[in-house]
């Protein structure tokens, strides 16, 4: 699985050891930036992990800041990127099981970097469930594209 991987300075230090991790499980990640701790703006980091994964660049992406909330709001902007913001091991399964999240978002303050892994571990193991579930999944890619072309009402 192709894992596209960014973060801002807030989420550099997490983002290398994530990295580190996938490539030992066998997933293959892609660092799309940041390459420092020096300060930076998010929104460049959410775009590029957003972009790999709406091209199809990038099976799924994950990225890292200090609470997740903007590199998630910025990544969803993105039409085909259903991006979530995940504390526990149980949001993370969810978030695939029921949503399809194809981009996973996690912030680095209190996030204890083993704690982070088995996040991503279960969330990169889950599948997506279908069914009643992917009714939803498609009226999210109808807004996607009602938003985006102006046609028609939303629901």
């Amino acid at each position: 699985m192709r894992v596209v991987v960014g973060a801002d300075h807030g989420g550099y230090a997490l983002k290398r050891r994530l990295l580190r991790w996938l490539a030992r499980a066998g997933y293959r990640g892609r660092d799309v930036g940041t390459h420092s701790a020096a300060p930076c703006d998010y929104p460049r980091y959410a775009a590029k992990v957003a972009q790999a994964v709406a091209a199809g660049r990038a099976d799924r992406g994950l990225l890292v800041c200090k609470s997740g909330a903007g590199m998630a709001i910025a990544a969803n902007k993105f039409p085909g990127v259903r991006a979530v913001v995940a504390h526990t091991l149980a949001s993370a399964r969810h978030a695939r099981r029921h949503n399809d999240a194809n981009v996973l978002v996690l912030g680095a303050v209190g996030l204890p970097p083993a704690r982070a892994e088995r996040i991503v571990a279960a969330w990169l193991a889950e599948a997506f469930d279908g069914g009643r579930h992917a009714r939803r999944v498609r009226q999210i890619r109808h807004l996607e594209q009602t938003i985006h072309t102006r046609k028609g009402p939303l629901i």
